[in-house]
């Protein structure tokens, strides 16, 4: 059999996401039918990229598929019999949104308002969530109310909660019981806190004369507080919860609060300062500052702390607050790129050529294309893996002579598909290469050791110096990188490898795919009805390992 050497300047390497929800209601209660939400046109779009006519579209803002493997719970209280908080009701339409900016189907959505909103149905609710749900569906959990802090005499703390409509609580340790469940059974969950734990702090801003902020109102309940803890600050704080916290791992959560720990999270009649930006943010104004061609919840949190330092003085500004995965792109079905503003400096938002056909990011002659980091392209998708899910990923040499050959072994815990990209020590070498025109044998069986290069090729490091990256994938299910789903301007063929352009909207496609299983494309996958077995098929879960080479003369 021939071999087949890569001449690809460098090394050639070719090698074989406040969640949880049902459309139900809350089981054995009575519940008033929720109030209709106003929602965003692009919400009515399929996926953010197409027209009726199935043309591609400029889009604003996060936007993902909506899938029934996603879920979302949006708990919000506005009428408080003290305290009241008016803007919240529009805190629950923007959370509604942003669920289904994730890419939860409004089947999925599940709202928890007003007299709904205590102790008991809220852990119905997540029994209710829990049982919809199956293994490696993805969360998103949203609570809009009062915060407040409560001593605890087992553990001599003040323990922050959240408030129920009749001013019961929930604490933080009791919230985070409720969700273990559904977070260790989840491939990604989302939580997301717009309520403050500040005691006395609240207390004392909300006393002071704001100019040009009176109505900005904290939303700290004191009347639901204890008044030893009125003053004090936690040990720890809902942001600073670990994913072993929820039976989980930080890789697979992110929790973010509207406060740090001792500060005060403000509302208006209007909405909370944290869910207006965040939505915001997901709107568009978040931007890809390490140009990997996604929006992480690093960036849109980014985007909100900016908004929120322009907008509140600095003697009450309130800080959002991350915790787990930062590096997770919260849109559940992929977040194609171009859906982002640049980092400063670069190139305007395109616009849709006639005919509706997308040009942002394919070279033009004499025109200087702005493109991506490449490796913070791989970094994305290394982070939305699944880290229970074990693979290994062994190089024969981890330095290699310039004109020697790459050998690797792969193993996984699960049986898979295998998927690997390279990324060299130039921009624009990026490459899928395995599996490729020579090779497309790429199942691997549980705790089996895969060795490639195959002998029908090789992988060559032929320069020059540097540092070369490999990105290592095993999928649930099958990842479709054809050329229907890459098209020219995204990817061209070098040898039997793909090469990507390295350009905004291609890494963000690239991103889509490697994140997204090929069966969602299906009936089965996008209906209802769903079994174990119809759930394995189409799960986008995987798991991944990156590693480095060196390069040397």
């Amino acid at each position: 059999m021939n071999t087949h050497r890569a001449s690809i300047p460098r090394l050639i390497s070719s090698i074989s996401a406040c969640l949880a929800a049902t459309a139900a209601f809350l089981a054995g209660a009575q519940q008033a039918t929720p109030p209709a939400v106003q929602v965003s046109p692009l919400a009515q779009v399929r996926n953010g990229r197409e027209a009726k006519d199935n043309n591609q579209i400029l889009t604003t803002g996060v936007r993902s598929t909506r899938l029934p493997s996603n879920h979302a719970l949006i708990i919000t209280v506005s009428e408080y019999p003290r305290s009241p908080l008016p803007g919240v009701v529009t805190d629950r339409a923007l959370g509604i949104e942003m669920a289904q900016r994730f890419g939860v189907p409004a089947k999925n959505i599940v709202e928890l308002s007003e007299q709904q909103v205590t102790r008991d149905g809220l852990a119905r609710a997540l029994q209710d969530m829990n049982q919809a749900m199956m293994p490696g569906d993805k969360l998103f959990i949203y609570y809009s109310g009062h915060g407040a802090r409560f001593f605890d005499k087992d553990t001599k703390q003040c323990e922050e909660s959240i408030v129920m409509q009749d001013m019961h609580l929930v604490t933080k340790n009791e919230f985070a019981q409720m969700l273990r469940p559904l977070s260790a059974k989840a491939d990604k969950t989302i939580v997301m806190l717009d309520s403050c734990h500040a005691g006395g702090v609240a207390q004392t801003a909300s006393t002071r004369s704001i100019s040009g902020m009176s109505e900005m109102q904290a939303k700290f309940s004191a009347e639901a507080s204890s008044a030893q803890c009125s003053q004090a600050v936690n040990v720890r704080s809902f942001s600073q919860s670990r994913g072993s916290d929820l039976a989980t791992t930080d890789n697979n959560i992110v929790i973010l609060a509207a406060a740090r720990k001792n500060e005060v999270a403000w509302a208006t009649s209007h909405g909370s300062s944290l869910t207006y930006n965040f939505e915001q943010c997901l709107n568009g104004g978040a931007t890809d500052s390490d140009r990997s061609g996604s929006i992480s919840m690093q960036e849109l949190t980014d985007c909100v702390q900016a908004r929120l330092d322009k907008t509140q003085d600095e003697s009450i500004r309130q800080h959002a607050t991350l915790a787990g995965n930062a590096a997770l792109v919260p849109a559940f079905s992929g977040s194609p790129a171009d859906t982002a503003r640049p980092p400063t400096g670069g190139a305007p938002a395109a616009g849709a050529a006639p005919g509706g056909v997308d040009t942002a990011g394919v070279d033009t002659p004499g025109v200087d294309t702005p493109g991506v980091d490449t490796l913070a392209t791989l970094n994305d998708i290394y982070h939305q893996r699944d880290d229970r899910w074990d693979v290994k990923v062994k190089l024969d040499q981890p330095t290699l002579k310039i004109g020697s050959n790459l050998t690797l072994s792969v193993r996984s815990n699960r049986d898979g598909y295998v998927y690997i990209f390279y990324r060299g020590s130039q921009p624009d070498s990026f490459y899928l290469l395995f599996p490729n025109q020579l090779d497309s044998s790429n199942v691997l069986a549980a705790n089996y050791e895969l060795h490639l290069p195959r002998d029908n090729w090789t992988v060559t490091a032929l320069g020059p110096r540097g540092t070369d990256h490999v990105l290592v994938m095993v999928s649930e299910s099958a990842r479709d990188f054809s050329r229907l789903s890459l098209p020219a301007e995204y990817v061209s063929a070098s040898g039997p490898f793909n090469k990507i352009r390295p350009t905004v909207q291609a890494a963000a496609r690239i991103g889509q795919i490697a994140t997204l299983s090929a069966a969602v494309k299906n009936p089965e996958c996008t209906g209802a009805a769903r079994d174990f077995g119809i759930a394995h098929a189409c799960s986008s879960v995987f798991g991944a390992n990156l590693v480095s080479v060196e390069e040397t003369p």
